[in-house]
């Protein structure tokens, strides 16, 4: 679906607190592959990850009354949904994901080779395992950052943190993706 600006997503909020459910299903197909991507990164597999998008929709469209935009982006308040969801599904679960061993690939450790590797290859499953092994908080920077493409402001907002914490916290992510990539790779 084509990139939908904040006004017509504030647009598309207030219809639904007033109860539109065809303005609830706009918003859902603006954020459904975002959440699905995230929930994806996040579990061991596809149908898991649909569950929690699932679960992630229908705690939005239940709690859409307590959305209060407040400088928040409407996508930032659906992230933390998302990422409480992955969070709750991560405890049930008490599963540790491993990596596929026979999707390894030499990648260079260059951080800024990674941000683009991120960007460009999100599907991929090289880089869905790595991401699993990060930290919740790293892994959450990613996908602001780099799935759902907020800047830096709107990530601080999302993840509760100062701009400058977000800024450390991309940079060790990246880092540490990078690190994971090459481990990934010198296993071949």
């Amino acid at each position: 679906m084509a990139a939908i600006d904040e006004r017509h997503i504030d647009r598309l909020v207030r219809r639904a607190l007033n109860g539109d459910a065809d303005a609830f299903g706009r918003i859902y197909d603006v954020y459904v592959d975002r959440v699905y991507t995230y929930a994806c990164a996040r579990v061991n597999d596809p149908h898991e990850a649909e569950d929690v998008t699932e679960v992630v929709f229908l705690k939005a469209f239940e709690a859409i009354g307590t959305y209060d935009r407040r400088g928040l982006p409407f996508g930032a308040w659906i992230f933390r949904i998302a990422r409480n969801a992955t969070i709750d599904h991560a405890r049930r679960s008490a599963r540790v994901p491993k990596p596929v061993e026979d999707l390894i690939e030499q990648v260079g450790p260059d951080p800024v080779t990674v941000e683009e590797q991120v960007v460009a290859r999100v599907d991929d499953a090289i880089i869905k395992n790595a991401i699993r092994r990060l930290t919740d908080d790293q892994a959450s920077v990613i996908a602001c950052r780099f799935f759902w493409d907020m800047d830096i402001r709107e990530t601080a907002r999302a993840l509760g943190r100062t701009e400058g914490a977000v800024k450390a916290l991309q940079h060790r992510a990246l880092r540490s993706l990078a690190r994971i990539l090459e481990e990934m790779g010198g296993d071949e």
